[in-house]
């Protein structure tokens, strides 16, 4: 049962979560009526009987941010558009709206299709079967890599090699980046074992390491973790060390791809970060044009781990789009923590 918090606790999370004390009232209410965190989810948008509306000189500067900063092909986030909103109503002294008013302006699907087409617009907003759901925090992690789209610099010379590896974890349940790892390698079950390591260990010596400041309250051992069907993720190695620790892997099967949407979503969302960086090659040669992504690349693979990690940091800070909350809100506390891990994961080299 939800106990009855203190004044002080009550006043401190209005703060924290940005809300007012009668919204926060509310959420507590529909919380304790029904113990589910669908209770917390926004209603469908509409305006409310009695509502007021927007003044003209606001609405004029959601519609021009909507239409020269939203619909671009750098694909801003909701949150980079209410930054810009924000932005603009303050330097031309109107109304500044909420991150939720500029959300219910947007019609995602038609958004989607139009930068995207139909299918893309499908994939992420119509439901199907099989796409997997967790119940708590790290009861499945999901594990996939990409080629990244920028080209990274050698340290002494300071010329473009190439574009590295990335595999990227994401905890389902929390939504929350659990971890990465970057390399010039090609996926291997090395490669696994050091994003699975990442995951596991606690991140506050690494981000120290890196001299940022910020939380990263992610590690533990998953219960399960999901792959796709790749050579590196069916390893003899990798199912030892799985054993070892007590962590199921789950391939998805074949020609499933919703199965992965999370991940893919994140590597998508990751990618759109990268596609604002010097030496980018973005997603394709169409949208590349005639940007020279080698001349203009300019970042070491230290400097794009660093800045992998401050990315990260902000992503989860940033509200989620669906629960209207920052990711780090939502907590992730794993039933088994990294205390009996000393070093890496135990896995073998040999495959």
């Amino acid at each position: 049962m939800l106990q009855r918090p203190s004044r002080s606790d009550f006043l401190r999370a209005c703060r924290e979560l940005g809300l007012r004390r009668t919204r926060l009232y509310e959420l507590i209410r529909a919380y304790r009526e029904h113990p589910l965190t669908s209770s917390l989810l926004p209603q469908p948008a509409g305006t409310r009987r009695g509502s007021r509306r927007l003044p003209d000189e606001t609405e004029a500067v959601i519609g021009e941010a909507l239409r020269d900063f939203y619909k671009t092909r750098q694909k801003p986030s909701i949150n980079q558009l209410h930054k810009e909103i924000r932005r603009l109503c303050r330097l031309r002294g109107v109304r500044v709206p909420s991150w939720h008013t500029v959300k219910a302006r947007i019609a995602p699907a038609a958004l989607i299709a139009a930068r995207n087409g139909l299918k893309a617009a499908r994939d992420r907003f119509q439901p199907v079967p099989g796409q997997y759901e967790a119940a708590y925090a790290f009861d499945i992690v999901q594990i996939d890599h990409t080629l990244a789209d920028i080209i990274v610099v050698d340290r002494q010379y300071r010329k473009p090699l190439q574009r590295p590896w990335l595999t990227l974890a994401i905890d389902i349940a929390s939504r929350m980046i659990a971890g990465f790892y970057l390399t010039l390698e090609p996926p291997s079950t090395v490669s696994v074992a050091l994003a699975v390591q990442h995951c596991v260990l606690p991140k506050e010596a690494w981000l120290a390491g890196l001299d940022i400041g910020a939380e990263w309250p992610v590690s533990g051992f998953p219960d399960a973790i999901h792959l796709d069907n790749a050579k590196e993720f069916r390893s003899r190695a990798l199912k030892r060390g799985a054993q070892e620790y007590g962590v199921d892997l789950i391939h998805r099967p074949v020609a499933t791809p919703h199965y992965g949407g999370h991940i893919e979503r994140l590597i998508g969302t990751m990618m759109g970060a990268v596609h604002l960086l010097p030496g980018t090659t973005f997603s394709d040669i169409d949208e590349r044009g005639d940007y020279d992504s080698a001349a203009n690349a300019a970042m070491t693979l230290d400097e794009l781990e660093r800045w992998m990690a401050l990315e990260i940091t902000r992503y989860h800070a940033d509200r989620h789009s669906a629960l209207g909350i920052r990711r780090l809100q939502r907590g992730v506390k794993p039933s088994r923590g990294a205390s009996g891990l000393s070093g890496s994961p135990t896995i073998s080299p040999a495959s």
